[in-house]
Protein backbone atom coordinates (compact mmCIF):
# COMPACT_ATOMS: atom_id res chain seq x y z
CA UNK A 1 0.00 0.00 0.00
CA UNK A 2 1.41 3.48 -1.48
CA UNK A 3 1.44 6.03 1.63
CA UNK A 4 -1.28 8.22 0.11
CA UNK A 5 -3.36 4.42 -0.30
CA UNK A 6 -2.67 4.28 4.11
CA UNK A 7 -3.59 8.01 4.00
CA UNK A 8 -6.62 7.25 2.43
CA UNK A 9 -7.93 4.19 4.47
CA UNK A 10 -7.21 5.95 7.50
CA UNK A 11 -9.07 8.67 6.13
CA UNK A 12 -12.23 6.54 5.61
CA UNK A 13 -12.14 4.45 8.91
CA UNK A 14 -12.24 7.93 10.48
CA UNK A 15 -14.98 8.50 8.57
CA UNK A 16 -16.69 5.44 9.01
CA UNK A 17 -16.35 5.94 13.25
CA UNK A 18 -17.61 9.28 13.20
CA UNK A 19 -20.95 8.86 11.09
CA UNK A 20 -21.58 5.50 12.89
CA UNK A 21 -20.88 7.85 16.54
CA UNK A 22 -23.04 10.97 14.69
CA UNK A 23 -25.94 8.45 13.76
CA UNK A 24 -26.62 6.70 16.79
CA UNK A 25 -26.29 10.48 18.69
CA UNK A 26 -28.98 11.48 15.76
CA UNK A 27 -31.48 7.97 16.61
CA UNK A 28 -30.81 8.50 20.40
CA UNK A 29 -29.68 12.30 21.61
CA UNK A 30 -29.30 11.06 25.07
CA UNK A 31 -26.11 9.67 24.26
CA UNK A 32 -23.34 11.92 24.08
CA UNK A 33 -22.01 12.11 21.17
CA UNK A 34 -18.17 12.73 22.35
CA UNK A 35 -18.17 9.51 24.43
CA UNK A 36 -19.48 7.72 21.00
CA UNK A 37 -16.67 8.97 19.27
CA UNK A 38 -14.30 8.18 21.94
CA UNK A 39 -15.58 4.65 21.80
CA UNK A 40 -16.04 4.57 18.26
CA UNK A 41 -12.38 5.54 17.79
CA UNK A 42 -10.55 3.47 20.37
CA UNK A 43 -7.91 1.06 18.55
CA UNK A 44 -10.07 -2.30 18.49
CA UNK A 45 -12.80 0.20 17.33
CA UNK A 46 -10.46 1.30 14.30
CA UNK A 47 -9.37 -2.43 13.58
CA UNK A 48 -12.78 -3.33 13.64
CA UNK A 49 -14.03 -1.04 11.14
CA UNK A 50 -10.69 -1.76 8.71
CA UNK A 51 -11.03 -5.10 8.91
CA UNK A 52 -14.62 -5.19 7.57
CA UNK A 53 -14.21 -2.63 5.44
CA UNK A 54 -11.55 -4.11 3.42
CA UNK A 55 -13.65 -7.26 3.66
CA UNK A 56 -16.12 -5.55 2.01
CA UNK A 57 -14.17 -4.13 -0.93
CA UNK A 58 -12.52 -7.54 -1.74
CA UNK A 59 -16.13 -9.01 -2.04
CA UNK A 60 -16.92 -6.06 -4.48
CA UNK A 61 -18.81 -3.68 -2.75
CA UNK A 62 -18.76 -0.13 -2.75
CA UNK A 63 -16.66 2.13 -0.97
CA UNK A 64 -20.29 3.45 0.25
CA UNK A 65 -21.42 -0.45 0.77
CA UNK A 66 -18.45 -1.70 2.56
CA UNK A 67 -18.47 1.61 4.65
CA UNK A 68 -22.27 1.62 5.43
CA UNK A 69 -21.44 -2.55 6.48
CA UNK A 70 -18.94 -1.65 8.60
CA UNK A 71 -20.14 1.17 10.33
CA UNK A 72 -23.69 -0.96 11.22
CA UNK A 73 -21.17 -3.90 12.72
CA UNK A 74 -19.75 -1.03 14.71
CA UNK A 75 -23.33 -0.07 16.43
CA UNK A 76 -24.25 -3.46 16.24
CA UNK A 77 -21.42 -4.61 18.50
CA UNK A 78 -21.50 -1.43 20.67
CA UNK A 79 -25.47 -1.72 21.03
CA UNK A 80 -24.38 -5.61 22.10
CA UNK A 81 -21.12 -4.42 24.74
CA UNK A 82 -24.02 -1.94 26.33
CA UNK A 83 -26.75 -4.75 27.02
CA UNK A 84 -24.38 -7.32 28.21
CA UNK A 85 -22.64 -4.62 30.74
CA UNK A 86 -26.58 -3.47 31.48
CA UNK A 87 -27.37 -7.24 31.80
CA UNK A 88 -24.28 -7.85 34.12
CA UNK A 89 -25.06 -4.86 36.25
CA UNK A 90 -28.83 -6.16 36.65
CA UNK A 91 -27.74 -9.47 37.96
CA UNK A 92 -25.55 -7.81 40.35
CA UNK A 93 -27.77 -5.35 42.12
CA UNK A 94 -30.34 -8.60 42.36
CA UNK A 95 -27.84 -10.35 44.09
CA UNK A 96 -26.90 -7.75 46.39
CA UNK A 97 -30.50 -7.37 47.15
CA UNK A 98 -30.80 -10.89 48.39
Amino acid sequence: MSPQDCEDFATAVGKIAGIAAKSLHESFPHLDLDGLVETFTRPHALNMLGTRYLSGLDRGLSAGEAAAEAGTALIRAWAEARLAARAQLDREKAAASV
